[in-house]
């Protein structure tokens, strides 16, 4: 879960992309199994690597499926 309730939480690399290329996203948190070339595409960011897999990234933020990153609207957000 999110610890901040302002902050917008998306998931996806193309959504992550988009968003960090019009400004929306400000910090960016990656599973240390997700694909080196997913991340090299979101240019200037701040991304913080994820201890886990993308299976228990996705279990951290409450989903039923794997994630490989999430971005988030907030710098100062983190995953509780």
């Amino acid at each position: 879960m999110v610890s901040k309730k302002d902050s917008k939480m998306i998931i996806g690399a193309k959504e992550i992309a988009k968003g960090v290329k019009n400004g929306t996203i400000k910090k960016v948190v990656v599973a240390k199994n997700c694909p080196k070339s997913a991340t090299e595409k979101l240019g200037n960011v701040k991304i913080d690597m994820f201890e886990g897999d993308q299976t228990q990234l996705g279990t951290k933020l409450g989903k039923p499926f794997p994630v490989a990153m999430v971005g988030f609207s907030d710098i100062y957000a983190e995953l509780k």
